[in-house]
């Protein structure tokens, strides 16, 4: 029994989420690698890789090329991206070139420049049937109702 009657509970391991923050006012130039999140406020220029969740903040600005899995842009963000999931939010701005799987933007956030979707997934044509399935018959291209 520990001190004051309660008992020795052991420690259990915490899973870390690792969020780097790089507030308002601050500047960096140079080439950046994060293993977690990161939440800019501040001003980056150079090459950004996120191997999570890059979040651009109200007064946020990235001037450069970005990599992350997720980039989430309410300030702004200025030169090419290539990641999974963009988002570009109220307010936000992306001026430049990206390639992503996934894009959401709201009302009010702006995009300026070329916008690429990555090649991850095949056409239907090219999935190769299973055995088994059934074959569906060949109509003649007309549309029509049933009945």
């Amino acid at each position: 029994m520990g001190l004051f009657g309660k008992s020795h509970q052991p420690e259990l391991p915490v899973e870390s989420t690792k969020t780097t923050i790089i507030s308002e006012g601050s500047f960096i130039k140079g080439d950046l690698k994060f293993s977690g999140s990161v939440h800019v406020d501040g001003e980056i220029e150079g090459t950004i890789i996120c191997e999570q969740i890059l979040t651009i903040g109200k007064t946020g600005k990235i001037l450069g090329t970005i990599q992350a899995d997720k980039l989430i842009i309410s300030g702004l963000v200025e030169g090419e991206v290539d990641c999974n999931v963009l988002e570009v939010l109220t307010g936000g701005k992306f001026v430049g070139e990206a390639q992503y799987n996934e894009i959401m933007i709201e009302h009010q956030g702006a995009v300026e420049g070329t916008l690429k979707a990555k090649k991850g997934r095949e056409p239907l044509a090219k999935i190769k049937k299973k055995e088994g399935d059934k074959k569906l018959p060949e109509g003649d291209g007309k549309l029509g109702l049933i009945g």
